[in-house]
């Protein structure tokens, strides 16, 4: 089965997506970050909110994330060893320590 979901990023981009599933619970596993996503950064509660991959300095991870464009903080991905994906909390923007 195919299930699709837009998600409205902010004032700037829509994001439509098709996932292929078994199952309605396989497809909604899938599409969880998006369907979860609220609309706000959850740090400072701007609009202003992009969708962010990055990878590991030796390209063995991918990290996919929300990030504000105001205040820096992200919201990732997590993702379970059964597959699909999760939202995990909202996380101010890194500071490194300088001592």
């Amino acid at each position: 089965m195919q299930f699709k979901t837009t998600l409205k990023l902010n004032d700037r981009t829509t994001i439509e997506t098709i996932f292929e599933a078994s199952d309605l619970e396989e497809a909604i596993a899938q599409a969880g970050p998006l369907l979860d996503y609220k609309g706000v950064c959850g740090m400072c509660g701007d609009k202003d909110v992009t969708l962010r991959v990055r990878k590991s300095k030796d390209g063995k991870y991918t990290y996919t994330q929300y990030q504000c464009n105001v205040c820096g903080g992200t919201q990732p991905f997590g993702k379970p060893k059964v597959g699909g994906f999760f939202l995990k909390d909202w996380q101010p923007k890194f500071q490194p320590d300088n001592a």
